[in-house]
């Protein structure tokens, strides 16, 4: 029993020291920065969030901390947070960056960190076959062959991106890399580790979404079945669920096409109201809920809410415009729309006033984001257009 208490005690006595060692030490020198004091950010999709501000001793930026940090991309800032470069953190986290030229990545030069080393030269790479690609694409038109070469190009980046993968399967580097993977639009998805929260440390994952849902066609289904798919991707990776849903929430609050309203409305009835999120309350659900509904009276095609004596009125077409008095957008999209209903008497003016004694109302039920809107009515008062300019109501009258 003595014996046993004396080989516990023996265990404690090596592992007190261990406690006061640092989990990350970072040396980071980069040539000709005049700040004393920089600043250190994590990614979260396109969002930073600051993690330390550190500051400059002999030439030397050090992160040092007792805690292991996550792994991820992280970026660098000096002290006017004017961005210098991004660091890959992965498990190696006691390492050293020398970097003589921030303009030139292959300058970097790392000790101690092979996935921060395979990093700095995977980006070098990739800036400078995407320099080339670029210039080949602005002078497709004079060189068709330009075509053959891109795809060259592409298929060597991806070549040289896959032979600095690692053995270790689940490494980040490795999870960087098969993002990157440039797929046509019916493969676009492969290898893109969804289930991983590590893919929401850097920016690329909005850019990849943005690219890929502004090639799919502009038809609500399309867009909702593409978006079930990759939600479903995530698995139960909450983190990355729940930031796919908030994503696509914001791109299709107030989408670019007039005939998307039914994404946002499948977006709240088929998550938000469905699924336990964070930071979502009832309240906020309640909120969405009624502007889901109201949108589905607000829709192409459905008949246009009461208002006033608009059903009364019996013209070919009817252009409501939502306005301020004190905006002067406002009042140069009327002018607008007084010069186009010279050129088209069978198209009648409806101007609604938002004032202090209906904005309410108003705001909520015709789904009011900004002054001015326009909506256009045939004579039935079905919407056949929503959310244009004065200048495209003409384009409207001459296409139904």
């Amino acid at each position: 029993m003595i014996k046993k208490i004396r080989r516990i005690i023996s265990a404690l006595l090596i592992l007190i020291p261990l406690l006061g060692f640092s989990q990350v030490d970072i040396k980071i020198s980069i040539d000709n920065q005049q700040d004393s004091v920089f600043h250190f950010f994590k990614y979260k999709g396109t969002n930073t969030f600051i993690v330390d501000t550190l500051k400059m001793e002999n030439g030397i930026i050090r992160i040092k901390q007792k805690t292991k940090l996550p792994e991820g991309i992280y970026l660098l800032t000096n002290g006017k947070n004017v961005p210098l470069t991004e660091i890959l953190i992965g498990t190696k986290q006691k390492f050293s960056l020398t970097i003589n030229d921030l303009d030139d990545l292959n300058s970097a030069k790392v000790k101690g960190a092979q996935e921060t080393e395979i990093y700095f030269r995977l980006m070098a790479k990739v800036r400078q076959y995407d320099m080339h690609i670029a210039a080949l694409e602005n002078e497709k038109g004079y060189f068709p062959e330009n075509v053959r070469k891109i795809d060259s190009l592409k298929q060597d980046l991806t070549q040289f991106e896959k032979s600095l993968k690692i053995k270790k399967k689940d490494a980040f580097i490795n999870l960087v890399i098969n993002s990157l993977q440039r797929n046509s639009l019916a493969d676009y998805w492969n290898n893109f580790q969804f289930n991983d929260a590590r893919i929401l440390t850097y920016p690329l994952i909005d850019k990849k979404l943005e690219t890929y849902f502004d090639a799919l066609s502009v038809d609500a289904m399309t867009i909702n079945e593409e978006i079930d798919k990759i939600i479903t991707k995530a698995g139960d990776c909450e983190e990355v669920r729940d930031y796919l849903i908030w994503y696509f929430y914001r791109k299709y609050y107030s989408p670019k096409y007039m005939n998307l309203d039914d994404v946002y409305i499948h977006l709240v009835n088929e998550y938000f109201l469905k699924l336990e999120m964070k930071n979502v309350s009832e309240t906020i659900k309640d909120l969405m809920k009624e502007r889901a509904n109201y949108l589905e009276n607000l829709k192409l095609g459905a008949k246009f809410p009461e208002i006033g004596n608009l059903y009364s009125i019996d013209a070919g077409y009817i252009t409501v415009i939502f306005y301020d008095k004190t905006c002067q957008k406002c009042a140069q999209e009327g002018r607008i729309l007084e010069e186009i209903k010279a050129r088209h008497p069978e198209m009648i003016i409806f101007p609604v006033e938002i004032n202090s004694t209906n904005i309410k109302n108003l705001l909520t039920m015709y789904d009011i984001q900004t002054t001015p809107l326009i909506y256009v009515l045939d004579r039935q008062k079905h919407i056949i257009a929503k959310r244009i300019k004065a200048e495209q109501v003409e384009l409207v009258l001459n296409m139904d």
